[in-house]
């Protein structure tokens, strides 16, 4: 299924308000201000979106709210619906359909894992046809999902049973391993920030946590490498790895990067919600302190 996702994606952040209640009024603006950075693509429902805390009515609704402001601005959204017992997971890929989102990407079954390539495509399978209209991702992240099989074998199997597999979302290690069984249009979707790397090795497409936060330097660094200005992008990416460095250090990913958020970018993303906990007011301080010392803010 030919599809025309492509580029530097953003997995946004569920805003949340202090007590754990999504913050909905927060989407507009922080949609505007990737429009305004010249992100065109989003990712919604992932990691960073904390869906595995969220209901299915919740996830549907944070997926209408993103979508109606997308919508506005020709951004380009993909929905993240697995992590769910397999009828919810059903269900939200039909209401990822219903609603014309332009791809959907699943995680693999988290509690009745599978155990080999063929029980992975076919959950795939099943999940691809409650959506056959739309382009489907596999979400590979082994260290949350447990799931760790063999990616080549995985890749050319899904590809010849699944009309509309696309790609994955996963690290460089993998694209390498899969780099050529890749169809004109398909694509591995670098899941982490060591981008100039990847664009080194023919995948700048990417949805990284870190484009939330540094839009214009994740861009500037894929786009150093394809103009062949080597130098430039290894800098830039040094500078990425410090400001990740020094938030990430201060405690877990997630809680730290939603503390980090407005920091650097001004948009009020909130705590995490349980079970996830908010990063208390001295780590936030060490993190503000920290991304000051390295002229990351003022």
């Amino acid at each position: 299924m030919a599809s025309n996702i492509e580029g530097i994606l953003a997995p946004v952040f569920t805003p949340m308000y202090e007590d754990g209640e999504v913050n909905y009024s927060v989407i507009a603006d922080y949609l505007s201000f990737l429009k305004r950075k010249n992100i065109n693509g989003i990712l919604v429902g992932g990691t960073t979106g904390e869906a595995a805390s969220l209901s299915l009515q919740e996830r549907k609704d944070v997926l209408n709210a993103w979508l109606q402001s997308a919508r506005r601005h020709k951004i380009k959204v993909i929905a993240q619906i697995g992590g769910m017992p397999l009828p919810d997971v059903i269900e939200m890929a039909q209401f990822a359909e219903d609603v014309e989102v332009d791809a959907i990407m699943t995680l693999p079954e988290l509690y009745y894992k599978p155990r080999n390539v063929e029980q992975l495509v076919s959950y795939l399978e099943t999940v691809s046809k409650a959506a056959p209209t739309l382009p489907l991702i596999y979400y590979h992240f082994p260290m949350m999902s447990g799931v760790d099989l063999n990616m080549k074998r995985f890749f050319a199997l899904a590809s010849s049973r699944i009309p509309n597999f696309m790609g994955m979302k996963a690290d460089l290690n993998v694209a390498v391993k899969v780099a050529d069984l890749l169809a004109p249009d398909q694509k591995i979707f670098m899941a982490n920030h060591h981008l100039a790397e990847a664009a080194l090795m023919g995948h700048e497409s990417s949805i990284a946590t870190v484009t939330n936060m540094f839009p214009e330097l994740v861009q500037t660094i894929v786009n150093a490498v394809s103009t062949g200005d080597v130098n430039t992008a290894r800098k830039l990416q040094e500078t990425l790895n410090r400001a990740v460095d020094n938030i990430t250090e201060q405690g877990e990913f997630l809680p730290c990067m939603k503390s980090a958020m407005p920091m650097i970018t001004g948009i009020q993303v909130g705590p995490p919600r349980r079970p996830l906990f908010a990063v208390d007011e001295t780590t936030k301080k060490n993190i503000e302190d920290r991304l000051k010392a390295i002229n990351i803010i003022s």
